[in-house]
């Protein structure tokens, strides 16, 4: 990180400290421990925080160390992930093609005619998977804690990762020989060879993230490595950190600073950690002042890293493989951009509120079309070895005009490749899947990118039946199929939220007494969206989101610890779950998304249940989708000993309780799944 950047995020910090201190102003509070700043994302090193500044600075100097050793391992019940090359639901399967007329200068009646003529039967070449495992890694974690005097401490945490990666998995380098030449556009790392479970790489930059090292199969990051000074009511921590302001299961209302690391199990891990093993790290300056008692101002600032999505033909891939990403964090200038945020959070009595408000750039990005820059000719040979009538058509037209079809599909977003899109089928079906209308897909693909496809012939359409012939007029063209290039970008929003609290009182001992109800609500002005045509121009909204919780602990038995219980509601106006635009919801394979209205409602309970000497614990986690999707996930560990810790816990998903595409949860549907846990402590 420059030192532009650093002079940006100290002057921000002060800026915001002093805001805060201004607007709610009161004499200082007696000293108080770092901890007090969400201890919940570092480790509790440094006991004293008396005065003393830096004059006796190795006058307490202690040293802890600490660490475990993990094996994670989550064993399938369920399919092979759909967004994969081998988990295709085309693959093996033959599907009957019927190329259109294209009638070029006559707009909205292109390709209205189908030719069946020229129809053939495509077999997605690829041979299906069905793997035993979803998750098997090897991890160990190293926390050190530097006591320097009573002010001044350094936490540190180390977290390395081993994926030995025996998976029925897909290879790019399998495709090399085929008709179209093998896959040629995107990070070869990526597409070219073996699935590449932990690399994060962007166009133009293989390391945006400087502080974590990682190849194909490891990865080894620092979740927290921070100075931390403390001085009476005030807190400071510089160095690279994770900043959580949420304690949700689920949802992510007030926890808007990171973003989330998906790389490794998604969003599948153990519910009940409320995203703790998921935030992205980054190099920020945070500060804490304790105004009162009862006050507390935090305010950060940070280098903006952005979400990361596992890679391509990765167990968990969320973007489906036909397309090829191209993340501009780097070409964007996005790696030189900050966050930055403040709350204020006071306490009285049975009365709690807060204030936040966060300037950040939306971590999760939009996708757009993008040109795939890939000059492949159509091929004048189909893969059943006879000629490819329309490839020559379309390499006569180009040739006319001096030039050649490979230098006009560069221009576009799309790739003669295998293992792309093979039907008009296949298209729909993933474009409702990936909540996105598929016939506006294909219109901003056409439209966005003249005149390139006009002089391929290509016309926007606007019936499904017109846009179905176009497809597979250009599918097959390509021989086989295409692939689609699209481009990740990122864009700036603030977030301002308001949070109550209240503790109930009632008769000592029963139900209804010391129940937390807490509302959050945060609004967002112009929140981008992906658009759901994948055209130019993000799709803005405002968007409100607002959760309600109530969480309690309740003695049942004199023989067994309390037991924690939560309920939470969760509204958003304008997007989903994974925050995902509504409006392409509802798409089936033979029909556009029309939307959903109403905004999009999700409803958790949970419950953990300590056993006696806490040698067990069970626990379970239930996300309901009222359009028809549910997730439960119960729980058990066992502690055999001190260093020893069994745990298991299974997650069940169905979307399917309804039209699929109507909900957040069909996305996740395939990933039923057991997953077991062995930890040795140090």
């Amino acid at each position: 990180m420059n030192k532009v950047l650093l002079r940006k995020i100290a002057r921000l910090c002060a800026g915001l400290l002093a805001a805060g201190a201004l607007a709610v102003w009161a004499p200082p509070a007696a000293a108080q421990d770092a901890s007090s700043v969400d201890a919940s994302s570092t480790p509790p090193v440094g006991g004293d925080s008396g005065g003393g500044g830096f004059g006796g600075l190795f006058k307490d100097f202690d040293i802890s160390f600490g660490g475990f050793l993990r094996l994670e391992t989550a064993f399938s019940t369920g399919y092979e992930n759909p967004n994969n090359e081998r988990g295709d639901p085309y693959n093996g399967v033959s599907v009957h093609r019927v190329p259109g007329v294209p009638t070029p200068g006559i707009p909205l009646t292109a390709f209205v005619v189908p030719n069946p003529l020229l129809a053939t039967d495509v077999v997605r070449p690829l041979a299906p998977s069905n793997n035993m495992f979803n998750y098997h890694t090897v991890r160990g974690e190293l926390e050190a804690g530097i006591k320097i005097n009573s002010n001044l401490n350094f936490i540190f945490r180390a977290r390395a990762l081993v994926e030995p990666g025996h998976y029925s998995d897909f290879n790019g380098a399998s495709l090399t020989g085929t008709n179209e030449g093998g896959i040629t556009g995107g990070d070869p790392a990526l597409y070219g060879g073996a699935p590449n479970y932990f690399q994060y790489r962007v166009d133009g930059d293989k390391h945006p993230n400087p502080l974590e090292i990682a190849g194909p199969n490891y990865l080894l990051y620092f979740p927290v490595a921070i100075l931390n000074y403390t001085n009476g009511p005030l807190n400071i921590r510089v160095g690279n950190q994770q900043i959580a302001w949420g304690q949700m299961i689920f949802f992510r209302i007030f926890d808007t600073p990171d973003g989330l690391d998906l790389r490794r199990h998604l969003v599948l891990g153990k519910a009940t950690e409320e995203y703790s093993d998921s935030r992205v790290p980054a190099p920020a300056i945070r500060i804490g002042y304790q105004i009162t008692d009862s006050i507390l101002v935090d305010t950060f600032a940070e280098k903006f890293q952005p979400t990361m999505y596992p890679n391509p033909n990765t167990p968990y891939n969320v973007i489906p493989s036909q397309f090829t990403v191209h993340d501009r964090y780097f070409e964007g200038n996005y790696e030189n951009k900050i966050n930055y945020g403040m709350r204020l959070t006071a306490d009285f009595g049975q009365y709690s509120a807060g204030l936040m408000y966060v300037r950040r750039y939306n971590p999760d990005g939009i996708f757009r079309w993008t040109k795939s820059n890939v000059n492949k000719d159509f091929p004048i040979v189909s893969s059943t070895g006879g000629v490819n009538t329309l490839g020559v058509v379309e390499n006569t037209l180009a040739l006319a005009a001096l030039t050649n079809s490979g230098s006009r599909l560069a221009q576009t977003p799309v790739e003669v490749a295998p293992g792309g899109v093979y039907s008009a089928d296949e298209w729909f079906h993933y474009a409702a899947q990936v909540r996105l209308n598929g016939i506006g897909a294909l219109n901003s693909l056409i439209n966005d990118f003249e005149p390139a496809t006009g002089l391929l012939l290509a016309d926007p359409v606007t019936t499904y039946s017109a846009a179905h012939n176009e497809l597979d007029t250009f599918f097959t063209a390509a021989g086989d199929s295409l692939r689609g290039h699209i481009a990740r970008d990122y864009f700036r929003e603030d977030d301002i939220g308001l949070n109550f609290g209240y503790v109930t009182e009632a008769e000592p001992g029963s139900i209804f007494d010391q129940i937390l109800v807490h509302l959050e609500a945060s609004y967002t002005p112009n929140r981008t969206y992906t658009p759901i045509d994948l055209g130019q121009n993000p799709l803005r909204q405002h968007e409100w989101t607002v959760g309600l919780v109530a969480e309690k602990y309740q003695r049942f038995s004199e023989a067994f610890p309390a037991t924690y219980m939560v309920f939470q509601a969760l509204h958003k106006t304008k997007s989903d779950l994974f925050g995902r635009s509504l409006q392409g919801y509802g798409g089936t394979d033979t029909t556009a998304a029309p939307g959903v209205a109403g905004g999009a409602n999700y409803f958790v309970l949970a419950g953990i249940q300590p056993f006696p000497a806490s040698i067990y614990e069970a626990y379970a986690a239930i996300l309901a989708d009222p359009r028809g999707g549910v997730l439960a996930q119960p729980g058990l560990r066992w502690k055999p000993r001190g260093d020893i810790t069994v745990e298991g816990f299974y997650t069940y998903i169905n979307g399917h309780l309804g039209n699929p595409n109507r909900n957040a949860l069909s996305t996740l549907d395939f990933a039923d799944e057991f997953s077991l846990r062995l930890t040795y402590q140090f």
